[in-house]
C-alpha cells in the first residue's frame, strides 16, 4: 500500500483511490505507477519500464507514452509542470511526490515516533538531493528547456473541397517554417505535426504527448478569391486560449497573413521580440499566385518518398519557375526533388541529375540567401561529391536560418557522420528526434543515431537505437539495417552468439548480402574510408559472409 498526496495505491487489488474514491486505471498503468513509486529515488529508464510492464517485448515508445499519459490523467498531473511523474528526456521517468508512511503496509506496527521522525527526515533529505541532482543534470543536458515550446496543428479545411487540401497544408507548413525561424522558440517539426492529421486526440492531448507548452490551431475557408483564416494560441497548462484572430483577406494577401499570425504568436510568447519591432520574417516569395499554387502542389508531392511523387514535384517546380524565374523557393524545391532522385538512384543519368540539382540549389541561394532549404539541399549534394567543407558549411547555415527543422538537423547529422565527425553529429541527430518524434523519417534518424554511436564506441546506446529502429522499420531495407546495426554493436560487446543471430536475420531477408557486395555498393560513395573499414570489419567478425 502506498500513500501520496490525496491518493492511495493498493496494487494487490484495491487499485488507485483519491480521498477514498476509486480512480479508473487499467492494470498495466497501475503496475507502471507502482514500479515508479518503488524506484522513486532514481530515474527509471524506458527499457526498465518495458522490461517490467511488457516483459521486454518489442513495443513502440507510443505504447509506453500512452500508459504514462493514463497515469498522469488519473493523478491530474501535467507533463510541463509535474507534481507526480517527471519526464527526463533521453533518460526516463521519476516519481517525485513524497510518499506518506514511505509505502509501508497499513497493518504494520507503528514505529516509535522519534525514530520515525528521524527516518522521515533522512529519507526526505535523500529524496531532495536525488531530485535536485536529477533536475540539475537535466538542465545541463537540455539547453532548450527554457524556451517556450509549441506545436502547430494542421489547419482544418472548412471549405469542403478535398482538392484544396494541398493549399491548407501549405499554409500550415509555412506557418511552422515562419515560427521556426525564431531561435528563441522550440517548434515541433512539420512532419510530426502532419502525422496527427487523422488523429482524434484533442489539441491538449497532442500537446501533452509532445511535451510542449503551447498549441496553435486554426481553420481555413475559401470563397472564390477570398479566404478566411481563423487561428488561436492555446496555453496547455491552463487549457486557455490566450490569443485568437480571424483574417478575411484576398488570396494575394496570404503571405502578409502568415507574417501577421507568426508575429502575433511570437509577440505573445516573446515580448522582447515583439517590442524590438522585428520586421516581417520574409518578403513576399512571388507576385504570381499561379506560381505559388504550383509550388504548393509540388511541395506536397516532394514530401512523398516515391519516384513518381518526386517526378511530379520536379514538374510542378519547373512550371512555377516558368511563370516566375525569380521564385527562389521553386528553385529550392527543384533542387530538393532532384537530390532525392539522385539519392535513391531513380534515374539512369545520375551525374546529370546531380549537376541539375546543384545548379537549382545555387540559383535559389542567389535569389534568396535566407532560404534554409536551398542551403540544406546544396550542402547535402556536396556530401555526394565528397566536399566536406562546403557540405557542412551550407547545412550549418541552414540550421542557423531554421533551427527547428528536423529534416535539416538529420541531414547535418548524416553529413557530419559521413565525413567522420561523429562527436558533432550526435547532438544534431538527438535534436532532430526531439523536434519531430513522429517523423516519417524516424527509421533514418534511429539508424543514423545508432551508426554514429557505433563509431563513438558507445555500443550499448547504439543497441538501444537499433531497438527503436526495429519498432518503426517499414520496409525490408530498414529491417536489414536494423539487424546489421545490432550485429555490428553486439560483436563489439563480445556477444558473438547474438551477433550471429542478427546476421542470420538479415540474411533471411536478403540471402545475397555479403561483405564484398557492400564493398561494391560503397565503391562509388565519398563516405570516409575509416567509416567503411570499421563498419564492414565488425559485420564480417559478426558472421556476415565474405
Amino acid at each position: 500500500m502506498y500513500r501520496f498526496d490525496e491518493f492511495q495505491l493498493d496494487p494487490s487489488g484495491g487499485g488507485l483511490t483519491q480521498k477514498g474514491e476509486p480512480v479508473s486505471l487499467e492494470p498495466q498503468a497501475i503496475r507502471l505507477l507502482e514500479f515508479l513509486i518503488q524506484n522513486s529515488a532514481r530515474v527509471v529508464s524506458k527499457d526498465e519500464l518495458i522490461e517490467e510492464i511488457w516483459q521486454g517485448r518489442a513495443i513502440t515508445d507510443a505504447a509506453l507514452n500512452t500508459r504514462i499519459r493514463a497515469v498522469r490523467k488519473a493523478l491530474g498531473d501535467a507533463a510541463t509542470t509535474p507534481r507526480f511523474i517527471k519526464t527526463y528526456p533521453k533518460r526516463g521517468f521519476q516519481f517525485i511526490a513524497p510518499l506518506l508512511d514511505e509505502g509501508a503496509p497499513l497493518d504494520l506496527p507503528t514505529e516509535h515516533p522519534r525514530r520515525r521522525l528521524i527516518t522521515a527526515v533522512f529519507v526526505l533529505v535523500a529524496m531532495v538531493l536525488v531530485i535536485g541532482y536529477a533536475q540539475f543534470a537535466n538542465r545541463q543536458n537540455e539547453p532548450i528547456a527554457d524556451k517556450p515550446s509549441l506545436a502547430v496543428l494542421q489547419f482544418e479545411n472548412l471549405g469542403g473541397q478535398n482538392s484544396a487540401q494541398y493549399f491548407i497544408d501549405g499554409l500550415t507548413d509555412d506557418l511552422i517554417a515562419h515560427l521556426s525561424r525564431y531561435r528563441e522558440l522550440f517548434v515541433i517539426s512539420r512532419a510530426t505535426m502532419f502525422s496527427y492529421a487523422e488523429a482524434t486526440a484533442s489539441p491538449v492531448e497532442i500537446a501533452r504527448e509532445l511535451g510542449v507548452g503551447y498549441v496553435v490551431r486554426g481553420s481555413v475557408r475559401g470563397n472564390g478569391e477570398q479566404i478566411r483564416i481563423s487561428t488561436e494560441l492555446i496555453k496547455i497548462d491552463d487549457n486557455e486560449t490566450i490569443w485568437a484572430e480571424t483574417f478575411d483577406r484576398g488570396l494575394t494577401d496570404i503571405f502578409a497573413v502568415q507574417d501577421e499570425i507568426s508575429q502575433a504568436i511570437a509577440g505573445r510568447l516573446l515580448p522582447e521580440i515583439y517590442q524590438a519591432g522585428l520586421e516581417s520574417i520574409g518578403d513576399r516569395p512571388t507576385e504570381d499566385m499561379g506560381a505559388w499554387d504550383l509550388y504548393l502542389r509540388g511541395r506536397a508531392q516532394q514530401a512523398i518518398y516515391t519516384q513518381a511523387a518526386q517526378e511530379e514535384a520536379i514538374l510542378f517546380a519547373q512550371q512555377a519557375i516558368d511563370r516566375d524565374p525569380n521564385f527562389a523557393a521553386a528553385h529550392s524545391l527543384l533542387a530538393r526533388a532532384l537530390g532525392t532522385i539522385f539519392f535513391f538512384q531513380w534515374a539512369e543519368n545520375l551525374q546529370d541529375v546531380l549537376i541539375s540539382a546543384t545548379v537549382a540549389a545555387k540559383r535559389a541561394i542567389e535569389l534568396d540567401d535566407q532560404d534554409a532549404q536551398a542551403h540544406a539541399a546544396l550542402g547535402y549534394l556536396y556530401r555526394f561529391t565528397g566536399e566536406a567543407d562546403p557540405a557542412i558549411a551550407n547545412l550549418e547555415r541552414a540550421v542557423m536560418l531554421n533551427p527547428n527543422d528536423a529534416r535539416i538537423r538529420l541531414e547535418l547529422a548524416h553529413t557530419l557522420d559521413w565525413f567522420r565527425f561523429q562527436d558533432r553529429a550526435l547532438p544534431q541527430i538527438e535534436l532532430a528526434l526531439k523536434l519531430s518524434p513522429r517523423d516519417p523519417l524516424l527509421q533514418n534518424m534511429f539508424f543514423y543515431k545508432g551508426h554514429i554511436l557505433f563509431h563513438l564506441d558507445r555500443h550499448e546506446e547504439a543497441l538501444e537505437a537499433a531497438r527503436q529502429l526495429g519498432t518503426v522499420a517499414t520496409s525490408n531495407t530498414w529491417r536489414i539495417f536494423h539487424h546489421l546495426l545490432r550485429a555490428a554493436n553486439l560483436i563489439e560487446l563480445n556477444r558473438q552468439t547474438e551477433a550471429q543471430a542478427a546476421i542470420d536475420e538479415a540474411l533471411a531477408i536478403n540471402p545475397g548480402l555479403s561483405v564484398s557486395a557492400m564493398q561494391l555498393q560503397f565503391a562509388g560513395s565519398q563516405n570516409h574510408p575509416e567509416n567503411r573499414r570499421a563498419w564492414l570489419a565488425s559485420l564480417e567478425l559478426a558472421g556476415l559472409p565474405k
